[in-house]
């Protein structure tokens, strides 16, 4: 589980970097097509399934509790990212790009430890839910963005 964790947090780290450009290669929703918070919080959610079916068929124990961590971590980095890109932008009153770049990196290692110590709160049938209401306002956020700050890039 060490490992899968270490390594996750390599590759996680990794797609997301190069999924930040991808949507001016392959315009499709799983890439941020603006700046936007809201388009960022994909750099979480679609490298962390993507790394997620690629290490089930290695993983050797309860694959329900591995899905039910992912689909946490993924919500706890998500929240983590927001919460930390409003907090500092408000108190210095900007937006710094090196410190987003940090706040992903230190979101995707948060995951990563949620997922080693299995601190899981929901059960697997919740994280379905959970993943596919994910998903749903993920793909009609993207499509039909509300205007507000959060949309807009």
């Amino acid at each position: 589980m060490k490992k899968l964790c270490i390594i996750g947090v390599l590759i996680v780290s990794v797609l997301g970097t190069l999924f930040h450009f991808g949507y001016s290669i392959v315009p499709i929703f799983i890439f941020p097509k603006n700046e936007s918070i809201f388009e960022h919080t994909k750099l979480i959610v679609f490298p962390f399934l993507i790394y997620f079916f690629a290490c089930l068929p290695f993983y050797k124990e309860n694959k329900e509790t591995l899905f039910s961590s992912f689909v946490f971590a993924i919500i706890v980095s998500t929240i983590f990212t927001v919460v930390s890109y409003y907090t500092y932008s408000g108190v210095l009153g900007k937006n710094i790009d090196v410190i987003n770049i940090i706040i992903y990196y230190i979101s995707v290692i948060l995951g990563f430890i949620l997922i080693y110590k299995k601190k899981i709160p929901i059960g697997f049938s919740n994280s379905i839910i959970f993943l596919i209401i994910i998903l749903i306002l993920t793909i009609t956020f993207t499509y039909y963005p509300l205007n507000i700050s959060f949309f807009i890039g």
